[in-house]
């Protein structure tokens, strides 16, 4: 298995680097292509273009769980093992797969309003399954409360918001990134309220331990900052805000592992 260092004195975590970037993908990549349909779906260039961006975001959150796991063999078992509706790692790789062959077939043939609805309720599981996956858990953090799809969900539309904004600037899509960051901020705050009495360690480890980086850089560099910025610059509010979701999914992860 493939390591990246990156600051994070836990140690021991089951769920790492690979992990949390996958999540990132799926979220910007998602975010990106569900706000296309909903707002742009008018224009068949952008749809097309968000398609396919979630498109590869699917494969390479794929390729990301296989290097993850070590052992491509296992990711082909959820496929080829039975039928377990039950599992949430089961029914999210279908919804990979599924999601991901809906995509190319709305960035080939665009002008369908049912194959852009119908890859939007697929992408749309996708997002918020990665929040799932982890309340499938029994790490407090992840599980104390049932914020973590709808923080997911948020943070998707900021980052696919971003990403957008980045191909094409547009004064709709840039009320709806800030509109959603503080939605964002507030269900993320809300979160960490009501996980506190299961999960102090975890909490704690955030706002004066060793994800500290992370959290305090979420907020500045990946909140407060692009906020700040991006009636000035969108260019550089929106590479903020991609690498504020990143830190998002980066530190919710390792924090559920403390």
């Amino acid at each position: 298995m493939i390591h990246v260092n990156m600051p994070n004195p836990i140690g021991g975590e089951h769920w790492g680097f690979w992990i949390a970037l996958y999540f990132f993908l799926a979220g910007a990549g998602g975010g990106a292509y569900l706000l296309s349909v909903l707002y742009a779906s008018e224009s068949l260039r952008r749809v097309r273009q968000a398609a396919m961006m979630a498109f590869l975001a699917v494969v390479l959150g794929s390729g990301l769980l296989v290097l993850d796991l070590g052992q491509p063999l296992r990711f082909l078992n959820l496929f080829l093992s039975g039928f377990y509706p039950s599992s949430v790692m089961w029914t999210g790789s279908w919804f990979l797969l599924l999601a991901g062959a809906a995509l190319l077939w709305v960035f080939l043939r665009p002008a369908s309003r049912a194959a852009q609805l119908s890859a939007a309720l697929l992408v749309a599981l996708v997002v918020s399954y990665t929040a799932v996956l982890l309340m499938a858990t029994a790490k407090p953090f992840w599980n104390a409360t049932p914020l973590l799809p709808w923080l997911f969900l948020a943070s998707a539309a900021t980052s696919g918001a971003a990403l957008l904004q980045l191909l094409e600037p547009n004064e709709r899509l840039k009320r709806v990134l800030v509109a959603m960051a503080f939605v964002e901020l507030g269900v993320l705050l809300l979160h960490l309220l009501w996980a506190y009495p299961q999960a102090a360690a975890s909490v704690m480890a955030l706002l004066a331990g060793p994800l500290a980086w992370a959290f305090w850089g979420f907020l500045v560099l990946g909140w407060a900052l692009p906020i700040w910025l991006e009636r000035r610059t969108h260019l550089a509010a929106a590479v903020l805000t991609l690498f504020g979701a990143f830190l998002l999914r980066y530190f919710i992860v390792f924090a559920g592992q403390v």
